[in-house]
C-alpha cells in the first residue's frame, strides 16, 4: 500500500496522513506531531506518526535518467559504516556526474555481494551504459563494476585529492568528492534522527526515507 491510497479505515483523513509522511522525512516524528497539532489542531502521537512511515511509504516514481547523446556517464561509489543493534554495517550509495543518486542500499557486509547489489540498482536507472565507475580502494569493487557494467566499464581507484584519468582518450580530473559528500548529507541526517537501527530493514527503509527527502529537496531547487 502506498501514500496515495486514501485509507478510509483510520480516523484520521488521507491528506493529514500523508502530509505527516512527508513531514516525517525531513524532521522527527515528535516535530511532524508538534507541526499537525499546531496546524489542524488534531492530536496525534509520535508512535502512531511512526507506524504511518512503515504502513504508507511515499511512491515516487522511478523514472530512468535521460542523458544526452554520447554523454560519458560517470558514476561515483562509496559506502560508510552504520550501526545496527551495536554491530557495524554499511550505507552503499552511488552518484552520477550530474549529482543524481541512482541508487542505495544497506547490508551487514562490505563485500563483493553488497558491491554488485548497489550497482544492478544503479543500472536500473539508467537510459544508457555507463563509461566508469570511481570509488575508493575496496577490492570488490573493480570485478563488481565488469561484472554488472561489463568489461568496457573503466573502474578508478580515486580518492578525495585529484587524480588526472584518460577515459576515451580525453583527460579527466577526478576525486570521489561527490560520493564523500553525499556521505556528510547522510551523517548530518542521521544525527538528527538515528545512531543505531533496530534491524537492517528498518535502515533500509530510513535510508528510504533520506532518498525521498533528497529526491524532493532536489524537484524544489
Amino acid at each position: 500500500m502506498n501514500v496515495s491510497e486514501k485509507p478510509y479505515h483510520y480516523r484520521n483523513c488521507w491528506m493529514i496522513i500523508k502530509l505527516a509522511v512527508v513531514l516525517y522525512c525531513f524532521v522527527s516524528s515528535r516535530d511532524v506531531a508538534a507541526i499537525i497539532r499546531y496546524v489542524f489542531g488534531i492530536n496525534i502521537s509520535h508512535k502512531t506518526i511512526c507506524e504511518w512511515g512503515k504502513i504508507f511509504p511515499l511512491d515516487i516514481p522511478k523514472n530512468k535518467i535521460a542523458y544526452t547523446l554520447n554523454e560519458r556517464i560517470i558514476c561515483f561509489a562509496d559506502e560508510k559504516y552504520v550501526w545496527i543493534k551495536g554491530v557495524k554495517a554499511y550505507w552503499w550509495s552511488i552518484r552520477d556526474h550530474l549529482g543524481n543518486i541512482l541508487a542505495y542500499t544497506i547490508t551487514m557486509e562490505r563485500d563483493m555481494k553488497s558491491a554488485k547489489s548497489l550497482f544492478r540498482r544503479a543500472k536500473e536507472n539508467l537510459s544508457q551504459k555507463i563509461t566508469a565507475v570511481v570509488h575508493d580502494g575496496l577490492r570488490s569493487y573493480p570485478r563488481a563494476v565488469h561484472s554488472i557494467f561489463g568489461r568496457k566499464c573503466k573502474s578508478i581507484l580515486v580518492g578525495i585529492k585529484i587524480r588526472a584519468v584518460i577515459i576515451d582518450k580525453q583527460v579527466y580530473f577526478l576525486n570521489n568528492n561527490i560520493a564523500e559528500s553525499l556521505n556528510a548529507q547522510i551523517d548530518a541526517y542521521l544525527s538528527k534522527f538515528h545512531y543505531n537501527f533496530e534491524s537492517l530493514e528498518s535502515a533500509n527503509r530510513f535510508a528510504g526515507m533520506f532518498f525521498t527527502r533528497w529526491n524532493l529537496r532536489k524537484d524544489c531547487a
